[in-house]
C-alpha cells in the first residue's frame, strides 16, 4: 500500500488510474469501517484509496473530553493495508485543513485525485463546522460525474457500531463486547512504550485504556511470536504480568477481564 499526504496527492497532476475512495477517521477500523472499505475494493481499473487523518480530529476539536484512540496510526495503517487497499492518504487536520469548507475539499479531491467513486456512511459530514452532510456530498460530487454510495450503519445488538460505542465499552472494561464490534480483540500498541523493571510496561500515551484490573491477554513480539498472559493494569497506567517478561513485546491483546479489583 502506498501512503501519501494530502499535499502530495494534490501535487500529483492527473492520477494515472481513476480512484474509488472512502473518507473517515477509521478509528479502530471496526466492522462498519470494513464495510465501507469493501465497497471500494475490486473495482476493475480503479485504484482503491482510503483518506484518513494522521491524528483523530476529536483530539483537536474536543481535547478535554476525548478519551483516547482505538488504534495508533501504525496499527491503523497496518489494518488498512491488510484489506488490500492500494493507497492511503493521510490528512493533517491540525493545520489549515480544519478550516476548509466541505465543498472545497471535495472539489480538490475530484480534480486532483481523479475521483470516480466515493463510499461514505449515511451520517457522514465533512468541512469546517461539518458544513456538508452525506446527501450534500452526493449532490456536489454528481457535478463532477462522481458516483457516491451512502451506506447505512452496521448494527450490533440493534444499534450502530461506532468508534464512540467501542471506546465506551473499553473504558468500562467490556473488552469482549468491544472485540465483537471491532471484529478482533482490542489491542494496545506497545511500540515506543517504556519497558520498566520486573517486566512492567507503560504504553505510549494516546490509546484508550480499560479500567485497572486483571485481564486475560496475549503479548506479541516483533518476530511474530505470541504468548498468553494475565496482564494487570495498575491505577498509574503501568501494566504488569503474571510471568516475568525478559524482552519488550510490541502489542498487548486484551481478551477478557478476569478481575474487578
Amino acid at each position: 500500500m502506498k501512503v501519501l499526504s494530502w499535499e502530495e496527492l494534490r501535487s500529483v497532476q492527473g492520477q494515472a488510474r481513476p480512484m474509488a475512495a472512502t473518507i473517515g477517521a477509521f478509528d479502530g477500523l471496526h466492522l462498519g469501517h470494513r464495510e465501507l472499505i469493501s465497497r471500494i475494493l475490486g473495482r476493475e481499473d480503479f485504484a482503491s484509496a482510503v483518506l484518513t487523518f494522521a491524528g483523530n480530529p476529536k483530539r483537536i476539536l474536543s481535547p478535554s473530553s476525548f478519551r483516547g484512540e482505538l488504534t495508533s496510526l501504525g496499527q491503523r495503517l497496518e489494518l488498512i493495508d491488510s484489506m488490500g487497499v492500494d493507497l492511503c492518504v493521510l490528512i493533517d487536520f491540525s493545520g489549515d485543513f480544519s478550516k476548509l469548507p466541505g465543498r472545497q475539499f471535495l472539489s480538490m479531491l475530484c480534480a486532483n485525485g481523479n475521483l470516480r467513486f466515493l463510499a461514505v456512511g449515511s451520517d457522514f459530514r465533512c468541512g469546517h463546522r461539518l458544513d456538508t452532510d452525506a446527501e450534500g456530498v452526493r449532490l456536489f460530487c454528481a457535478g463532477f460525474s462522481v458516483e457516491v454510495e451512502l451506506l447505512k450503519a452496521v448494527l450490533w445488538e440493534g444499534h450502530p457500531v461506532s468508534s464512540s460505542r467501542i471506546r465506551k465499552a473499553i473504558l468500562e472494561g467490556r473488552v469482549e463486547e468491544a472485540a465483537l464490534m471491532l471484529g478482533r480483540p482490542y489491542e494496545l500498541d506497545l511500540r515506543g512504550g517504556a519497558f520498566e523493571a520486573a517486566g512492567m510496561i507503560r504504553p505510549p500515551e494516546g490509546q484508550a485504556a480499560p479500567p485497572p484490573g486483571a485481564y486475560e491477554a496475549a503479548v506479541s513480539y516483533d518476530n511474530g511470536e505470541s504468548l498468553p498472559a494475565i496482564a494487570a493494569l495498575e491505577p498509574d497506567g503501568l501494566w504488569s504480568f503474571d510471568s516475568l517478561l525478559d524482552r519488550a513485546p510490541n502489542r498487548l491483546r486484551l481478551l477478557r477481564k478476569v478481575s474487578r479489583d
